[in-house]
């Protein structure tokens, strides 16, 4: 009698638990509606947000975010800070407001890359510097590499570019796995993540102070949407092979890469990926920055835009090309 009570209650919990995750995503989905356009490809539609330079334009430039965020993470700071260009930032497939467009199969940085390229080949014909933070360091280096033609540069903030010691947490592998993943995302993870986001953004904020209103401007509660959580750990677990694959290419790269990052990143290392690709890429340099962590185009958004204008040249080169 107590084993099928018990047995009850757990189930009532999980049913609880899963209606509650539930809700919470219908929730955030709600207070963050999609607000820019989208383009359409095979197997479904990438959202991107686009604004026009206030004066002359010098160009344009194209964000992409890293793990757990979405675009207006990097619009948010970096935006004010880009008037002068035509800005392009783009929900990379299966987070924010894009589709996953190829399911599972979409967490191969290659297929993003080729999926992201497709679509600015529609939007944004003219080249552009491609700004890409975090894990979308991937993804752009395999654009540089192969469509090289279209980038004025490549500017990686904290940029994950090489292979890692230690490999993933165990929770990303969970998430991944068929069956159990789903529920895993639903009833252990979700929870525990909305009431660990400020703890977390502490960690990639760490030893700076978190941006005043960080979660609210980068709509960060969008992560806890069950398809975007575990579309966010499947990109996770498929990075450390795509990079360990890609990473002896990096002296192939024909395009101007500036490596921007904090020399306190715990999240991403900086000798690890950083210093590794602004050595190895023959137009590379790196930018060190004291006293910061994982988030450089929080804390010094001007030395991004900096690293921008300097690969857009001098002023007679700045019309659109």
């Amino acid at each position: 009698m107590l084993i099928r009570v018990l047995v009850t209650l757990a189930l009532l919990l999980a049913c609880g638990l899963m209606l509650r995750t539930e809700w919470l995503g219908a929730e955030v989905a709600r207070l963050y509606p999609p607000k820019g356009a989208f383009v359409a490809l095979p197997g479904g539609r990438l959202h991107y947000r686009e604004f026009q330079p206030s004066g002359e334009s010098h160009g344009t430039v194209v964000l992409v975010h890293g793990a757990s965020s979405n675009h207006a993470d990097l619009l948010a700071t970096l935006g004010p800070e880009l008037g002068h260009y035509r800005i392009i930032a783009l929900d990379r497939p299966g987070h924010g407001w894009s589709d996953r467009l190829e399911g599972a199969a979409m967490a191969d940085p290659a297929r993003q890359a080729a999926a992201i390229t497709q679509a600015l080949d529609r939007i944004a014909p003219e080249r552009f510097v491609l700004v890409a933070h975090s894990l979308a360091g991937a993804l752009s280096t395999r654009i540089a590499l192969e469509r090289p033609e279209r980038l004025k540069g490549l500017v990686l903030l904290g940029g994950v570019t090489h292979p890692w010691p230690g490999g993933i947490a165990w929770y990303h592998h969970l998430a991944t796995w068929p069956l159990i993943g789903p529920l895993f995302t639903r009833l252990v993870a979700l929870p525990a993540a909305n009431l660990m986001l400020d703890e977390g953004a502490s960690s990639v904020f760490a030893p700076r102070a978190v941006t005043p209103g960080y979660l609210e401007t980068g709509e960060i509660r969008l992560l806890l949407r069950p398809d975007d959580f575990q579309a966010n750990s499947q990109d996770i677990a498929a990075t450390l092979d795509f990079v360990t694959a890609q990473a002896p290419r990096y002296r192939e790269l024909k395009v101007p890469v500036t490596a921007i990052t904090g020399d306190s990143d715990a999240i991403v290392s900086p000798t690890i990926h950083s210093a590794a690709i602004a050595r190895e890429a023959p137009q590379g340099r790196l930018i060190l920055l004291p006293g910061v962590g994982h988030m450089p185009h929080h804390a010094a958004p001007e030395i991004v835009v900096e690293a921008i204008d300097q690969m857009v040249g001098p002023r007679s080169g700045l019309a659109l090309n």
